[in-house]
């Protein structure tokens, strides 16, 4: 029997964490070393974006440790597609069906590669896709709001959000200038979206769909209910483990411990006017999920 492999695609800031750590606490699927290796992430830019591959490993990769302080074994140069299979193999512990990979780069990686690494990894495991999404304004919010504040003010970030790059640190020191809050840099982003901020819900669904299985989470209706999600994994979800993005308290959110990257995100709370501004601009992610799957979250509307 092939060991399972549970890729998850993003999106980040829906509680990815969470959803991976019920998947541990149910033996379900380990995370390994770390819920996000991004190892598939740095394969396809070694293969496609050699260069950028080059600066992603001396600024970022490279320096990637444990809350320990330890190497962490994934973390290798030379990083291939039989490296990241007998990686995740490795990982697998006795009294789990198989291990999980995290990594909210995922979401970034285009159709042509995710084509080419399907039927090569389908052959090593049973590997089942999800990706879970949460209220497209709150969620959009939450991510543009933890850049702002870990990358105008480097010297207090959190693990991991470090700047090595002197041009990279000009660049969000412009921002800071430009813009007085969270809120404010946020708004300039609503038209002209960049896909790793605010990505399309349905694309990152329809480019993972050259998997045999494949789930998309709503964030909102399976912390309600995980009877669906269960039924999927083939495992049953007696609890979702704690998540303080459901339901939606913005700063008034409580401090749960390992979920810091969730309650440090919003800076500040979004206004009925603010809600109403981010549901317009953003309007054709909810169209284009209507189109794909018939409805819209009716909690999303709130």
């Amino acid at each position: 029997m092939k060991p399972i492999l549970h890729i998850n695609t993003g999106v980040g800031w829906s509680s990815t964490k969470p959803l991976a750590r019920t998947f541990k606490r149910l033996r379900y699927c380990d995370v390994g070393e770390t819920t996000e290796n991004n190892m598939l992430y740095y394969l396809w830019e070694r293969m496609y974006k050699p260069v950028h591959a080059n600066y992603y490993w001396h600024t970022i990769h490279k320096h990637r440790r444990s809350k320990e302080g330890r190497a962490l074994e994934f973390v290798r140069k030379n990083t291939t597609l039989d490296w990241y299979i007998e990686y995740m193999k490795s990982r697998v512990k006795e009294g789990y069906k198989g291990v999980s990979d995290f990594s909210n780069a995922n979401n970034d990686l285009p159709a042509k590669f995710i084509q080419q690494i399907a039927p090569i990894l389908q052959e090593e495991f049973d590997v089942r896709v999800t990706m879970i999404w949460r209220h497209p304004v709150r969620r959009s919010y939450s991510q543009i709001s933890t850049y702002y504040r870990n990358y105008t003010d480097n010297d207090n970030a959190e693990p991991g959000w470090e700047i090595r790059d002197e041009k990279k640190a000009n660049k969000w020191e412009k921002i800071k200038n430009e813009y007085p809050d969270s809120i404010s840099y946020w708004k300039s982003q609503l038209d002209k979206p960049k896909n790793y901020f605010i990505p399309d819900y349905v694309s990152v669904f329809e480019k993972w769909s050259v998997f045999d299985k494949i789930y998309p989470v709503i964030m909102e209706e399976v912390w309600e209910d995980p009877t669906e999600l269960s039924n999927f994994i083939g495992h049953k979800i007696d609890k979702m483990l704690p998540n303080v993005y459901y339901p939606e308290r913005g700063t008034k959110c409580p401090k749960l411990e390992n979920l810091e990257h969730q309650y440090n995100s919003d800076m500040q709370d979004l206004s009925p006017d603010d809600l109403q501004e981010g549901r317009q601009k953003l309007d054709w992610i909810y169209e284009n999920f209507n189109k794909k799957f018939g409805y819209i979250p009716y909690q999303w509307e709130l």
